[in-house]
């Protein structure tokens, strides 16, 4: 009997779904988890409370409004495990929608294996993937903008490759979500304007008309970025970081070396998609004619590309550099790589053996961060529970995690002395110790 779309769509997304929520459940307190729990030990969340924090954040801390989520995700009750997995799912579908350019169909397994490869490909090209989506403070920060950029870009995206009409009211939409998506990561806004500004030049090539909702979006995202880049809370952030040398200035004091290897680490976490691409080319060898819409889709596809390598670039302005800056670079080229590959699988082979790739390292993701989140989830438990038990000034021993910093979890917290003296004195400790040696490196 032959599989049915929403069959095989339901035997990915149940699975992942439940990864997710199981995840998110066993996310074990580390680094600015312990301040941002703290918090709520002496302020409760209502509507003033969330206007301050994004008022506070933009004036004199993190102007980032994923820090504001990130607070918020922190609040005492089922919030997070229920608001979370649906961001990171939500995350998927528009990556699996942006990369067809249409909305996907739970009556199409075809749609279904786009999904499945382009999951794939990020979540093993993405550096600290796990962290992206079981670490509050990522999940916030970038995962959460990640989101926001797509969902701003998925009707510039669905337009140029089959024009239609939006309602007046996409418009306000569009400038309200062009905003908060400007205002969610520092080196992203100028790749995602660079696409919108592609999306509104075809349709005018193409000899259509612009409609107010494409202006409005574009007015929006650049609004949002010039408020992120310029908010005072920039001269309080790591210290007047990004004040105390210009963009210029910081790329030269970094060096030639030093600025090869932040682009050379984007070519190094792409290597992961080499499988997907050998095959892409191996069923080239025998593919069909392309169909009419592959030129668009293919000058989409690059462009969305080259977004990424530019998300990437704009990072040698950055004053701090990290892998997880990498996220956005991520999306965009898993895909480009995702769309270029699946158009070279007209042969039933093809897709077969991308569909087996695809779910093989789908099912790999999902155990390994099912076993990393039980094992460190539990000892996360043990030392909160350690600590709210010890009585004041109390010198407090807790177990240590047994994983060094990876792909799929941050690693040890109470290794940085600063934090587990800060740590102690907001619960009244006399100190935190960690028990026996660290663990043998692997």
């Amino acid at each position: 009997m032959k599989l049915r779309g929403p069959w095989v769509w339901a035997a990915v997304i149940v699975p992942l779904w439940i990864t997710l929520v199981l995840c998110v459940a066993w996310e074990p307190l580390v680094r600015d988890a312990w301040g941002n729990v703290n918090f709520y030990r002496w302020n409760k969340l209502d509507l003033s409370a969330a206007w301050h924090l994004v008022r506070d954040g933009w004036l004199g801390s993190n102007p980032r409004l994923g820090q504001t989520l990130t607070t918020l995700l922190y609040a005492p009750g089922p919030y997070h495990v229920i608001f979370t997995p649906i961001l990171e799912l939500g995350l998927f579908l528009l990556l699996t929608a942006i990369t067809l350019g249409r909305r996907p169909s739970i009556r199409s397994t075809d749609d279904a294996l786009v999904f499945v490869t382009v999951t794939a490909l990020f979540a093993l090209c993405t550096p600290q993937f796990g962290p992206m989506l079981f670490y509050r403070p990522f999940t916030g920060n970038y995962t959460f903008g990640l989101v926001l950029n797509l969902l701003w870009l998925v009707p510039y995206r669905f337009h140029a490759l089959e024009p239609r009409r939006y309602r007046i009211w996409w418009a306000p939409l569009l400038l309200v979500l062009g905003v908060a998506a400007g205002m969610c990561n520092e080196h992203t806004g100028p790749a995602f304007l660079a696409l919108g500004a592609l999306a509104v030049g075809w349709s005018v090539k193409r000899g259509g008309r612009i409609q107010p909702w494409m202006i409005a979006g574009l007015i929006g995202l650049l609004a949002g970025y010039l408020l992120l880049m310029f908010a005072p809370g920039h001269d309080a952030r790591y210290g007047g970081l990004a004040k105390q040398a210009g963009m210029i200035e910081r790329i030269t004091e970094r060096g030639v070396v030093a600025n090869l290897r932040i682009v050379g680490l984007l070519a190094m976490y792409l290597v992961w998609s080499v499988p997907w691409i050998v095959l892409g080319f191996l069923a080239r060898c025998r593919a069909a004619a392309p169909p009419s819409t592959w030129r668009v889709q293919r000058a989409a596809l690059l462009a969305i590309g080259g977004a990424g390598i530019l998300a990437t670039l704009a990072l040698l302005a950055s004053p701090k550099i990290g892998a997880r800056l990498y996220v956005h670079s991520m999306g965009l080229l898993s895909i480009a790589i995702s769309g270029w590959v699946i158009a070279q699988l007209t042969a039933r082979w093809a897709r077969r053996a991308c569909a087996l790739l695809s779910t093989a390292v789908l099912a790999y993701v999902c155990a390994r961060c099912l076993i990393t989140y039980r094992t460190v989830g539990a000892i996360s438990a043990d030392r909160v529970a350690i600590i709210n038990r010890g009585p004041l000034g109390a010198h407090v021993v807790v177990p240590r995690y047994p994983r060094f910093p990876s792909k799929w979890f941050l690693g040890e917290d109470f290794g940085a002395q600063n934090l587990r003296i800060s740590t102690a004195a907001d619960y009244g400790l006399g100190s935190i110790e960690l028990a026996g040696e660290a663990p043998p490196k692997r």
